[in-house]
């Protein structure tokens, strides 16, 4: 079982082999490809309130925290009440998609992730576009 905040949905499906650190990056590239395998979408995901499976690498990861706490509290706010998911809550990675396709327009992307500093970059607009269009 992986354990996801609930931004980190909408950012796996953007994922572009960046980050934070080296280490960051490649236990990232791990955590997609489990998710892109043939059985990917049957794989269940945690919500969770701190640091997660993407986060545990990360250089701004504070024990169970993140350095940016605030900014990451008020993504993860907004991404669980768009995507209709809590703490506690299993889903699988086809269902997290799902829910993404169903609730996350471009409209709604463009003010849950305001603040994302990954945002510019365009990769989660583009992953999002594509996931419409299937």
């Amino acid at each position: 079982m992986l354990y996801f905040r609930p931004h980190h949905f909408l950012c796996t499906l953007g994922f572009q082999g960046l980050g934070y650190s080296p280490a960051f990056v490649e236990n990232y590239k791990d955590i997609v490809t489990q998710l892109l395998a043939p059985n990917g979408d049957e794989v269940i995901i945690q919500v969770v309130k701190h640091t997660d499976s993407i986060c545990s690498p990360c250089p701004h990861k504070r024990e169970q925290l993140c350095k940016y706490q605030a900014k990451i509290d008020r993504l993860d706010h907004a991404h669980g009440q768009a995507l209709g998911i809590r703490v506690g809550d299993k889903i699988t990675w086809g269902q997290a998609k799902e829910r993404i396709a169903q609730h996350i327009s471009i409209k709604v992307f463009h003010e849950i992730c305001s603040s994302c500093s990954w945002k510019s970059l365009g990769v989660c607009e583009q992953a999002l576009t594509n996931l419409h269009n299937r």
